[in-house]
């Protein structure tokens, strides 16, 4: 699942600052801004060509483990939010203890979206 805030609000946000806030002497003042603004933009770049594929996959992933069904008229991101909710709270439970069978399914669901996100937002970390 991807972290908020949605792409679309990172390019609107970096748009606006950069149309309004910005002249040629404000560079220096604001590098930090800048560099920040320009990561934002990259990340939301990389998200875009990557798609929603990875997303797809963990909303699957979690519908089997967790034995339910996709909503129809909640998008993606609102299913993984749920999703995890009850996944949190079997976590608490002891659903998914390492004496449990889903245990190995849920670490393995875990392990490829933090590989994704590492991918789309730091991706020279594993380079």
């Amino acid at each position: 699942m991807r972290i908020r805030p949605d792409i679309l609000d990172i390019l609107e946000l970096s748009s606006h600052i950069i149309n309004n806030e910005f002249d040629n002497d404000s560079y220096e003042n604001r590098r930090y801004e800048t560099f920040m603004m320009a990561n934002a933009i990259t990340i939301a770049i990389r998200q875009l060509k990557i798609g929603n594929g990875p997303e797809r996959e963990e909303l699957a992933s979690l519908l089997k483990l967790m034995d339910a069904k996709k909503s129809h008229e909640s998008s993606i991101k609102e299913e993984l939010s749920h999703l995890y909710l009850r996944v949190c709270k079997d976590i608490r439970e002891g659903k998914f203890d390492p004496d449990k069978d889903k245990h190995e399914k849920l670490r393995a669901i875990l392990d490829k979206a933090a590989l994704q996100s590492v991918i789309e937002y730091n991706p020279k970390y594993i380079s």
